[in-house]
């Protein structure tokens, strides 16, 4: 029931930028607040958030977009990427002979924490 209610109430407000009420932050911080103290309580429906190379490089994508820009994330293909010991390693080449650093972003396979980030230069 308490789902259904998050749905309802935060589906529309990150759909179309909509602002919470006062009535509907309070709820959804005690919603928050519930799934984070109750651990008995979590419907988790599968056994790893990131199961494949595709949906690893579909979530590091974003954040490395955001945070370095996509042009020069996007210089940095073929990314390489190893799962090891349920985390997904991810990092950027340079073309043969160019200096400089790539990102490193290691992502939790089970939940998708973002574990370590960086950007050599």
């Amino acid at each position: 029931m308490k789902a259904l209610f998050v749905a309802l109430i935060l589906l529309p407000i990150f759909s179309f930028g909509q602002q919470l009420t006062k009535t509907e932050l309070a709820n959804a911080q005690q919603i928050i607040k519930d799934a984070l103290t109750n651990k008995n309580n979590r419907q988790i429906l599968v056994d790893k958030v990131i199961g494949d190379k595709e949906t690893a490089i579909a979530v590091a994508e974003p954040i490395l977009f955001k945070i370095y820009g996509k042009e020069h994330i996007v210089r940095e293909k073929p990314y390489c990427v190893h799962l090891v010991d349920g985390y997904w390693i991810l990092g950027g080449t340079l073309p043969e002979g160019y200096l400089g650093g790539t990102f490193l972003i290691i992502l939790s396979m089970k939940d998708g924490r973002v574990i370590k980030l960086i950007h050599g230069k």
